[in-house]
């Protein structure tokens, strides 16, 4: 028998953990004779000599073990000898990869504990709502019963408007359970806070990530954002769509769909110039129209209906082509969201600037240490690596897989395999076993469900637009005669249970319609049978006419003259077609893996700046929130720095450009008396100014007559000036890559641009912030409220 070196090495690594769970069991029997009062005291004592420098690895052996035992009596759930080898690499930081009801929400109870342990917080973090508070209510009682505190990280209740220290209460728990989209929006509006009493999120120390895969390979890249104030709405979204229905491709227009790459060509700018009656659409003054023919054609030719988004409710919906979800409230930014709506002839939403963002992959970044384990790791290996530094466990399954993974079944066209997947459905219904079919789109999801019901079939349709039945859906898949028709999301991280006499029939059946654009999804897909040792089986449906094969393949079996001329019963019968359709298709996945692992990279590449200013920015912040002695600050140095810029730029020599700037910038008070001053000397004017500068800020302290109130002032005028440009700034930056990708330039001299214009701008950024702080210093206003609260108005 041969082993692959990754396969060695896994054992290696399973061997030393071995060693760890062999310590674990070693305290079993002493701990379960224990009396409860005795078993719930350990989380005091371990608290205890952790504090006095005991590290939480040398106390796993001793934490697993009672919270372990506690599991078994509170949950009447004892975490095998494989659940505690997959918490020890949870533990350790890297990524366990545990197949479809291995009981991954069991296991990840007990590096939960052992970090929750240390004060500072343990997160375990899905995809979704449902899951996140499924596992909360599921787990609560054990972990309550240990003595620490558990919650949920959001209040389930649909635009719900937390209260002032709602979410610091939240967030001070031990435990939390919650999703990567919900933290990611916390963490975005608590750096947003003016003040510490609005800050509610703490140093994010240890997160376990579910589905791993998932959240951190396949959404790495996609931007959480808050929105701010909308951009002034273009009225060319609806002219250039008209324009642009009239270019024909290859002509008018090249494109890389798969690079989601478009371009005028030669030709195309001449009929834009003529159809708009200018000389050329890239002179000064139509940037903004040539910027709206490109979003034009992308949301023309690039995206597509029920595949990138859905029309919903009169509103474009963008859906993850990798889970096949609904993504309500995300939007695509730059215009281009409201070119596909254009395209689509639905009311256009507005362009919103963008306030703050983050991806997930930099999300994760924050935490101390994060783990991760999913069903589908191994195949996404070298990325986790490569990206997070982090390796893949396989843990062993509690029993030997049942599943049966019947090899591919070939067709020449759609038409011939749908028939033979309605045949297939058919007749396994007809056996009373359940049945799973799982499409790459709702459309196809669609087809096969109103087919099935053509035939006297009952079935369940899931899909992006009916996710709330979801639960339900997938709770009745596993019963007899079930039918259940799905895209590629059904039930991930939901265990489908075979009803009884189910398992005599051979277990749940699943039956793929084609192979998806990346393996791991393709295994997630299989492994929705088989959970426990169950028997089961899955079967991939395949056609050179599948969307794997003429997105990626390289179409030379598709044009063959002599392949179409063939009979396709004939060709069924032909181990050699078969072979070569299989081969085609890997192949075709393997371009699209590899496509996926350099958009990856690519967008990796353009977030590292972004990533770099927004932890500069972001520490500035809670240096200035967490600063209570203003006269470490040295305003006085910082308004010097200010004045010498502005006198050389502003020409600050001359009596009344002076005096308009002092007026301005500085004091309203200004008794207009320049007579003593040499205005052609600068270290004169700018010891000057700062003197001024100086009073003023005296005069505010004076008038607030409070040391509390006096140093909120100066924070919330720090902390509006950083905003008001990082806001600008964050918005700049999405324009510019947007801008940037769109020019033919070579990716790599695109990305070195970017980085370039983005260094720039940030430097600006910093400068302005500056003049801007002591703009605010000097000319705001302070009231207070009904309330009794300092209310700072900020001059324009």
């Amino acid at each position: 028998m041969k082993f692959s070196m990754t396969h060695t090495i896994n054992q290696m690594r399973l061997k030393r953990l071995r060693k760890i769970l062999h310590q674990v069991n070693s305290y079993s029997d002493a701990y379960a004779q224990l009396e409860d009062a005795a078993l719930q005291a350990k989380t005091a004592e371990f608290q205890k000599v952790i504090q006095a420098g005991t590290s939480l690895s040398q106390l796993l052996p001793e934490a697993y073990a009672v919270i372990r035992e506690a599991s078994r009596r509170v949950l009447g759930m004892y975490p095998k000898d494989v659940q505690v080898l997959g918490a020890i690499v949870l533990h350790e930081g890297n990524i366990a990869e545990m197949q479809t009801g291995e009981g991954k929400t069991l296991t990840a109870t007990m590096p939960l504990y052992l970090n929750a342990l240390t004060g500072k917080g343990a997160y375990l973090i899905t995809t979704n709502d449902y899951l996140a508070r499924r596992d909360y209510e599921e787990m609560k009682p054990l972990f309550e019963w240990l003595g620490l505190t558990i919650a949920l990280g959001f209040v389930d209740i649909p635009d719900y408007e937390y209260m002032p220290g709602e979410k610091q209460k939240i967030y001070s728990h031990d435990i939390i359970y919650t999703t990567n989209g919900r933290l990611g929006f916390d963490y975005l509006i608590d750096n947003l806070a003016d003040g510490q009493e609005g800050k509610f999120l703490p140093d994010l120390n240890f997160g376990i990530i579910d589905e791993a895969d998932s959240i951190i390979l396949d959404s790495a890249q996609t931007p959480l954002v808050i929105s701010g104030a909308p951009r002034v709405q273009s009225n060319l979204f609806h002219i250039v769509k008209a324009f642009v229905e009239t270019l024909k491709k290859d002509v008018h227009f090249k494109m890389e769909k798969t690079k989601k790459e478009i371009w005028l060509t030669p030709e195309g700018i001449d009929a834009a110039n003529a159809y708009f009656g200018i000389e050329s659409i890239y002179e000064e003054g139509y940037f903004d129209l040539a910027r709206n023919i490109n979003l034009a054609l992308r949301a023309r030719h690039l995206f597509d209906a029920n595949l990138d988004y859905f029309v919903y409710n009169g509103e474009v919906v963008l859906i993850d082509r990798i889970t096949g979800r609904m993504l309500p409230g995300t939007k695509l930014q730059s215009g281009l969201h409201q070119a596909i709506e254009a395209k689509e002839n639905v009311e256009l939403s507005l362009d919103m600037s963008v306030m703050a963002t983050i991806t997930f992959q930099n999300l994760f970044r924050q935490f101390n240490d994060f783990s991760g384990m999913s069903a589908t790791s191994k195949l996404g290996e070298k990325e986790f690596f490569d990206l997070y530094s982090k390796v893949v466990v396989q843990i062993p399954t509690d029993r030997p897989i049942a599943r049966h993974d019947e090899e591919d079944r070939v067709f020449k066209n759609a038409e011939d395999k749908n028939k033979a997947i309605l045949e297939r459905v058919q007749a396994l219904y007809e056996s009373q076993r359940p049945v799973l079919l799982i499409t790459r789109t709702a459309e196809v999801a669609e087809y096969f469900s109103m087919a099935l019901f053509e035939l006297n079939i009952p079935n369940n349709l899931l899909i992006a637009q009916n996710v709330a039945k979801e639960a339900q859906m997938i709770a009745e898949a596993g019963q007899l005669s079930a039918v259940t028709v799905a895209t590629s999301m059904a039930g991930r991280g939901t265990d489908i249970k075979l009803a009884e006499g189910v398992q005599e029939l051979g277990g749940l059946a699943v039956i793929i319609s084609e192979h998806m654009e990346n393996s791991r999804v393709d295994r997630q897909l299989r492994g929705r049978a088989g959970r426990q040792g169950d028997p089961g089986s899955s079967q991939i449906y395949i056609s050179l006419e599948d969307y794997l094969v003429k997105r990626w393949g390289k179409g030379h079996m598709l044009n063959n003259d002599k392949l179409n001329q063939v009979d396709s019963d004939a060709l069924q019968q032909s181990r050699m077609f078969q072979k070569r359709v299989q081969k085609t298709v890997a192949r075709a996945q393997r371009v699209s893996e590899e496509h996926g692992v350099l958009q990856r990279e690519m967008a990796n590449e353009y977030e590292k700046s972004i990533s770099i200013q927004r932890e500069l920015i972001y520490q500035e912040r809670d240096r200035v929130l967490a600063l209570w002695d203003m006269g470490r600050l040295n305003l006085a140095q910082l308004a010097e720095e200010v004045f010498r810029r502005d006198y050389r730029q502003k020409a600050l020599n001359s009596r009344e450009k002076l005096i308009d700037y002092i007026y301005q910038r500085v004091s309203f008070q200004f008794a207009n008396d320049l007579s003593d001053l040499s205005l052609h000397n600068e270290k004169e004017v700018v010891t000057f100014l700062t003197k001024l500068f100086e009073s003023t800020l005296q005069a505010q302290e004076q008038a607030l007559n409070d040391n509390y109130l006096y140093t909120r002032f100066v924070q919330k005028a720090i902390l509006k000036a950083i905003d008001s440009h990082w806001i600008q700034q964050v918005d700049h930056l999405q324009q510019l890559k947007s801008s940037v990708q769109n020019r033919q330039n070579g990716q790599r001299n695109a990305i070195f641009e970017y980085h370039k214009v983005a260094l720039e701008s940030f430097e600006t950024m910093s400068t302005e912030i500056k003049g801007h702080i002591i703009h605010n210093l000097c000319q705001s206003v302070t009231t207070f409220d009904k309330e009794g609260k300092l209310v700072v108005h900020f001059p324009n």
